[in-house]
């Protein structure tokens, strides 16, 4: 794999679907973009590294993901952009239904966050170019990272799936993954209105008071209701039923 200019990448294979592994890199999406720029990277190929030293997350931040975490890239197909808004939430669904095939309960937490025992474990960052969907999915596997402050004030810690006394290598649980995607994912492209239902009953603190942050909407105490057809966060404030398209949600300490 020399010719593609990147250290320590390899070629591998999980569910029937071609994919690489590398030891250690900035960030598994934009080794995604690279490869697909080479023509490297069809439909449900994917990219996993054992760690990350600028990895992506939602509203630019970064990074680094360390040794022990599942890090990985994987390109959506195209009908990816039948699910709109609704893509990131959909693409948690089969990641949950792996989770419990393992007998971890997991949970949405909107708008791309997985939560285990009501730790932050895991979430799902969506890129898209000319049509060109990839899914970044993180889970922290063997240890959770420090808290922000953010996280401490809330009382929203991180958690990681060993909490659940999961005894699993890191392809394994991939392979898990991966094989939940592929079962379950055109089904989910085909028919929205059923994402929406199943996000509804996954959601995190539905019919519970929360605090939302940085919504350009409303900030402050509400009750969450659900999520609606375009992806928005449906919730019950002192104003009014309020539907939020970005921000932050954090349980509210009573």
């Amino acid at each position: 794999m020399m010719d593609l200019g990147i250290p320590g990448l390899m070629p591998a294979h999980c569910c029937g679907c071609s994919g690489f592994v590398v030891p250690v890199c900035e960030s598994t999406m934009n080794l995604a973009w690279h490869l697909h720029n080479r023509n490297r990277f069809p439909e449900y190929a994917w990219i996993l590294a054992h760690a990350q030293t600028r990895a992506k997350g939602r509203q630019g931040r970064v990074w680094v993901s360390e040794p022990g975490s599942l890090a990985v890239t994987l390109r959506l197909p195209d009908t990816a952009e039948n699910l709109g808004p609704l893509l990131s939430m959909a693409t948690a669904l089969p990641l949950i239904r792996a989770l419990a095939d393992i007998d971890i309960p997991a949970c949405i937490k909107w708008p791309n966050d997985i939560l285990v025992n009501d730790r932050k474990a895991g979430g799902i960052l969506i890129e898209e170019k000319q049509g060109v969907f990839m899914a970044g999915i993180g889970m922290n596997i063997r240890n959770a990272p420090e808290n922000s402050v953010m996280e401490n004030f809330f009382h929203l810690p991180a958690g990681c799936l060993n909490i659940s006394d999961v005894n699993l290598s890191l392809f394994d649980i991939w392979r898990c993954f991966l094989k939940n995607i592929l079962d379950r994912f055109s089904a989910l492209t085909a028919d929205p209105a059923a994402v929406v239902r199943e996000v509804n009953t996954a959601l995190a603190w539905k019919n519970e008071p929360v605090v939302l942050e940085h919504t350009k909407i409303f900030d402050g105490p509400a009750i969450v209701l659900g999520v609606d057809d375009q992806g928005r966060l449906e919730v019950r404030t002192n104003k009014g039923i309020v539907h939020i398209r970005s921000g932050t949600v954090t349980p509210r300490v009573t």
